[in-house]
């Protein structure tokens, strides 16, 4: 379950070609060419028996890709127990002969529940399988050249075979865990690429959008057409001078650019001498960029028209993020959801307002909902 995706499904068609392996070398029952030397024959029958139940549990799990848990210990006790029965009921002299069919089978069986786990396992288990049956060999009757022999030549393949096959398993599952750290970094420079040439492009339709609103306004105060003292224009200079004071710091790497752009604005609103503040609650994540720039023009109009004070306050949940704002900015005209110069065509951003008309308080508020849904 731990495993990176690529090493897991490796491991998977390693796992069924081990099982394969472990299943041939059980069904060839080699142990019947002998059933009549066993004393008593019931303990060759439950150790075989042990060993397949584990081979048929373990194709179980491999067809549901389930691993076994903390029930494989209970396994390798079952698996070692019946390789002790094996020994005991073999008859004398036959200890690594084909009568020893086990000291050939539990090695596989240690494979199938260890092939996930750390090397050293899997050698610990191989060990003590080895060491049950060189025991065996020792007490079971004289020990002779030849069959010292048998027993290392029989070692080589009964344990070499599964440590192979175990030693393959580790470097596999190092090359996959290798191979999957790759495809992650390939796909973050991927992702950064992509993040790059939105954010490129966000920055050439915010200074496109500058121009086309800022341009005129200076023209108009350069050829005269304009009076710098008439209320309205100096709105106006002023909502340009914050939206290009935010174009600044649109590339500022801060944990939420969402509350950094808005604080530019309560900066400059602050500048000519309004008492302004601004708060942000629950766990900021960004909306998209297109999203973000039309939450953050939201509040100017209030900004730019309150007398004295203003509050911005920001609030993000799991199901929307809301921008309200506050001041004594009286009436002023609201922009509209569809309304492209207002929302950055962001679909789904509800607007919705409150005048308190004694006191020319306004409290607006845009909410953006994460499903994307727009309004109905």
């Amino acid at each position: 379950m731990g495993e990176p995706a690529i090493a897991a499904e490796f491991l998977y068609h390693l796992r069924i070609a081990v099982l394969g392996i472990s299943g041939i070398v059980l069904l060839s029952m080699s142990w019947l060419r002998s059933v009549g030397a066993y004393r008593p024959l019931w303990m060759q029958l439950v150790a075989y028996g042990l060993l397949l139940g584990i081979a048929v549990v373990e194709g179980v799990l491999t067809l549901r890709r389930r691993s076994w848990g903390g029930a494989r210990w209970a396994g390798v006790a079952l698996a070692l127990a019946a390789s002790v029965l094996s020994c005991l009921s073999l008859p004398t002299g036959t200890p690594t002969t084909a009568a020893d069919w086990a000291f050939g089978s539990v090695g596989w069986i240690g494979v199938v529940l260890l092939l996930d786990r750390p090397m050293v396992q899997l050698v610990l288990f191989l060990g003590a399988h080895w060491a049950i049956t060189a025991v065996n060999l020792v007490l079971s009757g004289p020990v002779d050249e030849g069959a010292v022999l048998n027993f290392v030549s029989g070692s080589l393949g009964t344990i070499g075979f599964p440590l192979a096959c175990g030693v393959a398993a580790t470097a596999l599952r190092a090359t996959a865990g290798d191979a999957e750290a790759a495809r992650r970094q390939t796909e973050d420079i991927r992702h950064s690429e992509r993040v790059a040439a939105r954010t490129a492009q966000a920055l050439q339709d915010s200074y496109a959008g500058l121009a086309g609103s800022a341009g005129p306004l200076l023209r108009g105060l350069a050829d005269g057409s304009l009076d710098s003292n008439d209320p309205d224009v100096r709105r106006d200079c002023w909502i340009e001078a914050a939206r290009m004071r935010r174009l600044f710091v649109e590339t500022d790497d801060v944990p939420n650019q969402l509350v950094h752009e808005l604080r530019q604005y309560v900066d400059t609103a602050e500048r000519r001498r309004v008492r302004a503040e601004m708060s942000s609650y629950g766990t900021a994540v960004d909306p998209p960029p297109e999203v973000r720039l039309a939450l953050g023009n939201f509040p100017l109009p209030v900004l730019a028209g309150a007398r004295s004070w203003a509050r911005v306050t920001v609030v993000f949940t799991s199901e929307f993020v809301s921008v309200q704002v506050i001041g004594d900015c009286g009436a002023i005209d609201l922009p509209r959801p569809g309304d492209t110069a207002a929302t950055g065509a962001a679909a789904g951003i509800e607007i919705g307002s409150f005048l308190d008309a004694d006191d020319d308080t306004l409290l607006m508020e845009a909410k953006w909902r994460r499903t994307g849904r727009s309004p109905s």
